[in-house]
Order: structure tokens, then sequence, then C-alpha cells
């Protein structure tokens, strides 16, 4: 098979087409035929060596965690079968950016009707991301909610599926994005669009009752904006979130970490609101197996509307 490697940390510029040999599922896994696999900033993260401390890379390696694809293979256990459109989001080590892959069957779910392969690699981490930030960590009902609910990167990979979410649980949503993308993320549901790049941004919005913070900015300047019960997540915790976990009960109780769990439980559940009509996935750009490396170049930049994607089969 054909396959993006890297062989030591750096960036882009370790990525290497090489051939190796087909993956072999074990008892409760799958062998895909992979035709997309999307790019996540965890990816190139993991290569720098930023995360080495929480994420050591054992090279090569081959990176990329979600993926899709059809099914060429499957083990004894598994409840798939061969030709199945699957989508999932791989368990470490990864190894998404090649032409087959293994799937674990617990993070693999079947491609709803009318789903691309393009959309389908697109949403597993970064909707997996999404959901779990929303209701598990921040504690919105996921029908009948009431809350005003600020999504801040309200047009990147994870943010645009938070504010449909919220949208879809009830809630008054505010999106937080640059003017150029105002409208992109009204037309996913935001009530409201904040531009940051506005002096005075914030002007005339009252508390809100939960903030989602998927792009990892100042703590403070968002926990200043809660209601006196407000929450506030964090799809991207720095060493701060988590030494406020520890050391102030008070604050632990209002900054949440986001740590994903990937399970098929959930990424069935965004499919079928993928399948009302409930859930849009964007794919911004499209890159081929071989320019990984500038698909990389392109998520690094930061400027990301939606999701990034690698077209393979």
């Amino acid at each position: 098979m054909k396959a993006m490697q890297a062989d030591r940390y750096g960036g882009p510029e370790v990525l290497r087409e090489v051939e190796l040999p087909d993956p072999v599922p074990g008892p409760q896994q799958l062998l895909l035929d992979v035709r997309a696999a999307s790019v996540n900033p965890v990816d190139w993260k993991r290569i720098s060596g930023k995360m080495r401390l929480v994420m050591p890379v054992r090279f090569p390696t081959v990176p990329g965690f979600d993926v899709a694809g059809v099914v060429a293979a499957v083990g004894p256990e598994v409840r798939f079968a061969v030709g199945d459109r699957v989508h999932a989001r791989l368990r470490a080590p990864g190894g998404a950016f090649a032409t087959k892959v293994v799937a674990d069957m617990g993070v693999s779910a079947r491609m709803p009707e009318g789903m691309s392969f393009d959309e389908a690699a697109a949403l597993p981490l970064a909707g997996m991301t999404a959901l779990q930030g929303l209701r598990d960590r921040l504690g919105l009902p996921m029908s009948g909610a009431t809350e005003r609910v600020l999504v801040v990167g309200a047009s990147g990979g994870v943010g645009h599926l938070a504010v449909q979410l919220a949208r879809a649980a009830g809630a008054h949503v505010v999106g937080v994005c640059s003017g150029r993308n105002a409208e992109l993320v009204r037309s996913l549901g935001a009530h409201e669009v904040v531009d940051y790049t506005a002096a005075d941004a914030f002007a005339g919005q009252a508390p809100f009752d939960v903030i989602y913070d998927c792009v990892g900015g100042e703590l403070g300047q968002w926990t200043a904006r809660l209601t006196p019960q407000g929450r506030y997540a964090t799809a991207m915790p720095g060493v701060s979130v988590f030494l406020r976990q520890l050391w102030n009960p008070v604050c632990a109780r209002k900054v949440r970490p986001v740590m994903l769990d990937a399970n098929a439980a959930d990424l069935e559940l965004l499919d079928g609101l993928y399948a009302q009509g409930k859930l849009k996935v964007v794919v911004e750009q499209r890159f081929p197996l071989s320019a990984l490396a500038e698909a990389w170049q392109a998520s690094m930049a930061g400027r990301t509307r939606g999701k990034l994607v690698v077209t393979v089969g």
C-alpha cells in the first residue's frame, strides 16, 4: 500500500511517500480501502514534537486519525461486512494517510445514506469533540436547552459543528469568528455572530451561560464573560487550564478541558443528525495524498473554514 510516513519529529518536510505491506485486521478490527482522510491539528502537532510528553510518537509512523473508506476484510468478531461504507476515528498511532488502514470496531460506524467520503472523513474527531464538549463537559442538554451559548472559533473544524449541535439542542447560539466567515456561521444556525477583529466586538452582549472555546484563547477573557453559574470548556486546553483544575476548586467547576473519547455510539449519533438534515459538514479544501505536506501547511495557518480533507481512493 501507499502511505505518507514520518520517520522523525519535525514539520511537514519530514513526510515522505512510501510503500508498506498491507495491514491485517485483528479479531475486532476491519481493514478499510481508504477513500478519504481529514487533517486535524493534532496530526501535525504530534509529529512536531510539541506533544511528546503526553502523546509520544514511535517512528516511523503513518499519521492521521480520521478516515473513511470501504471495508475490504474483517476480523471474526466484527459486525461489519465487506463492501460496507465506514468511517472511524482511529486509535493511536493512527495511520489514516494511506491507501489501506485497520480500524477498531469500537470507533467505527457505517456512513449514512447520502454522506460523501469527504464528509465522512471530516466528521469523527471534530464532531465527537464538539458533541462531548457541549454535552459531557458543559452539561448542555441535547434537547430543550435554554442557555446562551458562545462558540469561539465558530467557523473552524470543531466550532462549525458545535454551532449546529448547540442550535439543534435549542440553545441561543452566538458564534465568534472573523468578519469574512460571518455568513457561513449564520448559515449554520448561529443567532448572532461576533466579529473578533472589531474593536467593540462584544459591545451589548450579555454574559453567557456556556462558552465553548474551540481555538484555545486566553482563559481570562472568556471566563469574565460568564454568568455567575456559567461554564467554560476548551477543546485546546493549555497548562493553565489543568493547573486551575488542580489548585482552584471554584474554578474547576467553571473551567473544563475537553479530552476526546472516541467511540462508535457518539459517531452514530452524529450520523443520525446528519441523516436528519440537522448537521452539515463543511469541507473547505481537498488535497491528494501526495500533497499531505501542503494540507498540513494550510492547517497550520489557522484560517480553515470547516475541514481540510485528503482524498485517497
